[in-house]
């Protein structure tokens, strides 16, 4: 599996749409095979999904995402997890070992108390904010 996450100093980037680095990480059975830098610098967020899609990513672990972005990356049957935070180590070893629908992972303002605002992309039955 391939998963891509956007990186801002060593955390997840807060909006996909701006992000500039991405980390893919290639995964099989729950471990981290290989990692590999990707520049996203630049180029509109629908140039970035159009890069996710070339290098084949399978996931997208992202801060907040724009609707068309989504629904680009979506199309190009790429999973998309948004409105996630946090360390990118910490992020990446959480996704790996099934754990990032834990609180720990949801951005500011976006936990049960404040009626969520995570979408876990598509198939997963829960309705979807993006931001506009």
């Amino acid at each position: 599996m391939k998963t891509v996450l956007t990186i801002w100093n060593a955390r997840i980037a807060p909006v996909f749409d701006v992000a500039g680095q991405a980390l893919i990480v290639v995964s099989e059975n729950g471990a981290a095979l290989f990692e590999e830098s990707l520049e996203l610098n630049g180029v509109s967020a629908m140039a970035k999904i159009a890069r996710l899609a070339e290098v084949q990513a399978d996931v997208l672990i992202c801060g907040a995402i724009s609707r068309q972005a989504l629904s680009a990356a979506n199309a190009s049957g790429i999973e998309v997890h948004s409105f996630i935070s946090g360390d990118i180590r910490e992020v990446l070893q959480a996704w790996l070992e099934g754990r990032l629908g834990e609180i720990a992972f949801a951005m500011p303002g976006c936990g049960p108390k404040q009626g969520g605002c995570r979408r876990r992309g598509r198939g997963r039955g829960k309705t979807e904010k993006a931001v506009s």
